[in-house]
């Protein structure tokens, strides 16, 4: 279940799965209102969306650190050179002859 209604002494707040706060923001992205008109006309809070968009990015930006890139037609197989600025004035050079 996706979604389950709470009651309590104020209006009934209804618990969403992470698969539900991934659709609803897939279709805030895909909508042309504010994040605050978005939830007003949904009933949703404004501070929770927020919350869990904050979180399914996050967790979307931890799902693969790799980035793939792709090879220069220039370069030869054979040698290869990287260079990785690792800030501080730190930087990292590694070549292959």
């Amino acid at each position: 279940m996706n979604e389950v209604k709470t009651s309590g002494s104020r209006t009934p707040r209804i618990r969403r799965s992470r698969e539900a706060w991934q659709r609803l923001v897939d279709e805030h992205a895909a909508s042309d209102q504010t994040q605050t008109a978005f939830c007003a006309e949904r009933g949703i809070s404004v501070a929770s969306f927020g919350n869990w968009k904050r979180r399914l990015a996050a967790e979307a930006a931890s799902d693969d650190p790799w980035v793939e890139l792709p090879q220069p037609s220039n370069v030869r197989a054979s040698s290869w050179e990287v260079e990785l600025d690792l800030g501080a004035g730190v930087c990292l050079r590694l070549r292959r002859c």
